[in-house]
């Protein structure tokens, strides 16, 4: 029997890839033979705490100088309550670094997952933690010591053999995506809640705005694009300085600022949202300017509704998509480069619409079932 333990500090339903990543995993894990999977995770104190999971999850508590404690102890009961023989910890300076001193502890393999941050460098925006001195040593202990390693995509596995992992020890397990409930949502079209007309040519970005998502390129990009009228971008996210940049840029005829989808979060409400998944389905293209992604969840998530992607090339999405047909890599990442792109698209506009069963079906092996049924292979070659 394989007693999998994650640790982690942020969980679902927090927002983001390793959250989602984690929960998905141990709900899948669980429904295979011979395999029991608990969290152990942080207080997650906006989170309900009659919140209900599907599986073991334990939240630690929390109480001033004494929160580190409440934390350690937390997962060392998890280890022995669950009788748990193999540690997965999510993050290397994170869940990573935890389990490996747990590991110690109770003599019992570890594995750590990176998930981009832990082992990516933006020095523009003094973006990754290892910019960060202890953070840092934190890591390069885990790629060191760790009974496996597991990378999200071969960028990611690259990043982690450039800072010392041995080739041999990393094992690349991609994220999974929803495509079973993703196929099942209705359709209905969005296109009329945005104002968009049934011609316009429309260009989604789903996240935060935050520095290394690096909107100013798109933005730019557009501005080289305002005489084709029908060319729009909708931006799903927090409007957080979205409308001050496109000001700035003078595109705000051209972007329709969404707000978050949904628009207020209900915790007892899972993923994939159909407000969202219906957002994607009124576009025509997905683009993502980010400096980096290990694996994008929101660009897997574009293909599973039948439209291509516009990458980067330090995106690690590159390894499931068939260049030019769908998805693209921005050979250029420039203003002009990514606006000659878009263009090129928008002319071919035709031609994406009828690549959309193609597009649909290029991501199957990346279901939750198939990729927790691979990480259990990982899992056995350890313990």
């Amino acid at each position: 029997m394989l007693n999998i333990g994650f640790i982690t500090n942020n969980h679902y339903p927090q927002m983001g890839g390793l959250e989602y990543c984690t929960h998905h995993l141990a709900e899948y894990l669980n429904h295979l033979e011979g395999v029991n999977v608990a969290v152990a995770c942080s207080t997650l104190t906006d989170i309900p705490s009659d919140f209900k999971y599907s599986y073991p999850c334990y939240r630690a508590k929390s109480f001033s100088i004494l929160t580190p404690w409440l934390f350690q102890r937390n997962r060392e009961h998890m280890v022995k309550r669950e009788s748990i023989n193999l540690l997965h910890g999510q993050m290397l300076h994170g869940g990573g670094f935890d389990a490996m001193d747990l590991s110690k502890k109770f003599q019992v393999p570890f594995i750590a997952q990176s998930h981009g941050a832990d082992v990516q460098v933006v020095p523009e925006i003094n973006y990754g933690a290892l910019n960060n001195i202890e953070q840092k040593e934190q890591i390069k202990q885990v790629l060191k010591r760790a009974d496996k390693l597991i990378a999200v995509s071969s960028i990611n596995k690259q990043n982690m053999i450039d800072l010392g992992a041995k080739p041999e020890n990393v094992e690349v397990v991609h994220n999974g995506v929803d495509i079973e409930k993703i196929n099942a949502i209705p359709f209905y079209d969005l296109r009329p809640q945005f104002n968009l007309k049934p011609d316009d040519f429309v260009i989604i970005t789903v996240g935060r705005n935050k520095p290394v998502k690096r909107m100013e390129l798109l933005f730019e990009a557009l501005q080289k694009l305002k005489d084709y009228k029908s060319i729009k971008c909708l931006c799903v996210g927090p409007k957080q300085n979205l409308e001050k940049l496109a000001k700035k840029y003078d595109v705000l005829d051209q972007v329709v600022l969404s707000g978050s989808i949904p628009e207020n979060m209900n915790f007892n409400i899972q993923p994939p949202y159909p407000d969202l998944i219906n957002a994607y389905r009124a576009s025509n293209v997905f683009v993502s300017c980010s400096y980096v992604e290990a694996f994008s969840g929101a660009s897997t998530d574009a293909l599973a509704c039948g439209i291509p992607i516009v990458i980067g090339q330090k995106h690690g999405v590159k390894d499931v998509i068939e260049r030019g047909k769908t998805g693209w890599v921005m050979e250029s990442e420039t203003p002009n480069g990514l606006a000659d792109l878009i263009l090129s698209l928008y002319e071919d506009r035709e031609m994406l619409k009828l690549n959309n069963k193609v597009i649909k079906t290029s991501i199957n092996q990346l279901s939750w079932d198939r990729i927790s049924k691979q990480m259990v292979e990982v899992y056995k070659s350890v313990v």
